[in-house]
């Protein structure tokens, strides 16, 4: 196996120059990293990347936890931190947690064994340990925790819920039910927050059966509409992702409720379906890879030992599509 001593004495440099040209080449002239390179191509040495990233205390590489690799919504986050990570020299890899605090945590202690430089969280599921203060290198997307002390990027989530259910409101709608996800989810909390705060602008009562609980899946839309409409007459419909409002509008269409004739629905997150559903779908847009890259960038200059911001809010949009319309007189 060839050395890093045989490239020096094909390239006619020392190994210090050798490893400057290969670890740092902005510190040595082009001509001589170009020399570097053509011995190294020559003679087929491969550097111990391990041994060098052990000396330097870093494995090049940052965790991004998923809480569900089934759903969608996540790819374009992990599309956006796959390219800065690419950019700065990083590998990702993806952990599902399946929703189990356990297997966040084994991930995250992935980085505490040094096998990993820092974490990129998108569930709200870690360990009570980590949410009291996490003495990892740690940026939070999307979920969040109020008072939480570690970087987070996320949209307003309360904001953007009661902007789409202001939109119902206005084109006359007033029975609106809703599809809520888990509600120990704080964006949950904040959703049904938002679907409530429009309602008493219009001084309009929240009424508590207006409400069924989903889990963010297509079937737990589609069950959660089933029993819903039992108790419930609506006109309009909210769900708290597109995966659980194609799930209802599903179900609607099989109990022969006719969208959006007799039942308007918006969903939230503009997954890609959202526009080729018939009708499509009104919806609330997350920008989803650029809150991967914003979230990226944040660990980078975590792991840099710069100063991130704390809380980076990235701005939503409500796309209106064929879904919606006035209720009928």
């Amino acid at each position: 196996m060839p050395t890093i001593k045989d490239v020096a004495k094909m390239a006619g440099v020392s190994t210090a120059t050798v490893s400057r040209a290969m670890m740092n080449p902005e510190k040595v002239s082009e001509k001589t990293r170009l020399k570097v390179e053509a011995a190294v191509a020559e003679c087929g040495f491969s550097p111990n990347v391990i041994a060098r990233n052990l000396r330097r205390s870093e494995s090049k590489t940052i965790v991004v936890i998923v809480p569900d690799i089934s759903n969608m919504f996540f790819a374009n986050i992990v599309r956006g931190i796959q390219r800065v990570a690419l950019k700065n020299a990083y590998k990702v890899l993806l952990g599902d947690s399946i929703h189990t605090v356990e297997q966040a945590k084994a991930y995250m202690d992935l980085v505490r064994s040094k096998q990993a430089d820092g974490i990129i969280s998108l569930t709200a599921e870690l360990p009570a340990e980590v949410r009291q203060g996490s003495e990892l290198p740690l940026v939070m997307a999307c979920e969040y925790f109020p008072g939480f002390p570690v970087p987070t990027v996320r949209i307003d989530n309360r904001g953007s819920a009661s902007r789409a259910v202001d939109y119902l409101l206005d084109i006359g709608h007033r029975q609106i039910g809703c599809i809520t996800g888990p509600m120990e989810n704080p964006i949950c909390v904040d959703r049904k927050a938002g679907y409530q705060d429009s309602l008493q602008k219009m001084n309009i009562a929240v009424d508590e059966q207006a409400f069924e609980d989903g889990d963010f899946s297509f079937h737990s839309g589609y069950s959660a509409f089933r029993r819903l409409q039992q108790h419930f007459n609506m006109t309009a419909l909210f769900c708290f992702n597109d995966m659980m409002a194609l799930g209802a509008m599903k179900a609607a269409i099989e109990l022969g409720i006719k969208v959006p004739q007799q039942l308007s629905i918006v969903g939230f997150d503009d997954l890609l379906f959202a526009e080729y559903t018939d009708p499509g779908l009104t919806t609330v847009r997350q920008p989803q890879e650029e809150i991967g890259i914003t979230a990226a960038n944040t660990l980078v200059k975590v792991l840099q030992g710069g100063k991130a911001n704390q809380d980076t809010i990235i701005p939503t949009q409500l796309l209106v599509r064929g879904s919606c319309v006035s209720p009928s007189k």
